[in-house]
């Protein structure tokens, strides 16, 4: 059985919560979770404990810059996934087109795509301000043809994607809990056989070529993998990112520009930003 490291920070406000989010998914945590306190935020992130041991020093200074750590416990992988299932969350309604809901809430009004997760031990549940952003550019392009979903989580943008009108997503994760997660999500929205769940990572999926290409994840592993998503794009295909802060806005344009990706498209939400390219 898997062993996780749960670490509790007090935050002065939500934009310092965001930003600590953003440094620490530069480490292998898997989740974050945030709750109001009567002063400020606290800020949960959960991560192995084997891998914390490798980074927690050079992670826990990196806390002492935004936040206060409050605690730092061990809990087990079932107890994590029972507090979901007991927990779940509020559905997530997208500009009142889309709905991210789990499987024991009233779907939605006809006209209204319905999304259906069941989050567990991965990130997708659709509250973190990313997911959303990335759910709006989904339902405004309406790609059709087949799309890569980098990191899927839940694989919430792949269901999106697909539900918006894409014939086919490979949706592709380094967590075996990410891919449970969507394997099951694809089965609750009835498209097990249009969405491909891959454990591994983006070099799976080399010598593949999709209209669309997604990737929620951090400013590091964009930077790092922007050639292998632009090398996986149609000409004239459209790449999503998000999963970092304002203040890398201007490094992601830059290594898209040099790669010929045309900018079409910024959201913001708080810190967070999602943009869209398309490949010349």
């Amino acid at each position: 059985m898997k062993q996780y490291t749960e670490i509790s920070i007090g935050c002065a406000d939500e934009d310092m919560a965001d930003i600590l989010t953003a440094f620490l998914a530069d480490y292998p945590f898997e989740t974050f979770e945030t709750e109001p306190l009567q002063e400020g935020i606290r800020l949960k992130a959960y991560i192995l404990t084997t891998q914390w041991a490798e980074c927690r020093d050079e992670a826990l200074a990196t806390v002492a810059e935004y936040g206060t750590l409050e605690s730092e416990q061990e809990i087990e992988d079932e107890n994590w996934n029972s507090a979901w299932e007991q927990e779940s969350f509020n559905p997530v309604d997208v500009d009142g087109k889309l709905l991210i809901r789990a499987p024991h809430h009233t779907p939605p009004s006809e006209g209204i795509i319905d999304i259906i997760v069941a989050p567990q031990m991965s990130f997708g549940s659709g509250h973190h301000q990313t997911t959303r952003m990335m759910c709006r550019l989904i339902e405004r392009l309406r790609i059709k043809g087949s799309i890569l979903d980098v990191g899927c989580g839940t694989g919430v943008l792949s269901i999106a994607a697909i539900k918006c009108g894409a014939e086919s997503a490979d949706a592709i994760d380094i967590d075996p809990w990410s891919t449970e997660s969507a394997n099951s999500a694809a089965e609750l929205n009835g498209i097990g056989e249009q969405m491909h769940i891959i454990l591994g990572t983006v070099e799976a999926i080399e010598g593949n070529i999709y209209n669309m290409v997604v990737a929620n994840i951090n400013r590091n592993i964009i930077l790092n993998d922007i050639d292998r998503y632009c090398s996986a794009l149609a000409e004239g295909g459209t790449l999503l990112v998000s999963g970092f802060l304002r203040q890398d806005v201007e490094e992601i344009a830059a290594a898209a520009t040099t790669r010929n990706l045309t900018h079409i498209e910024t959201l913001t939400e708080d810190e967070w930003v999602a943009m869209a390219f398309t490949k010349r």
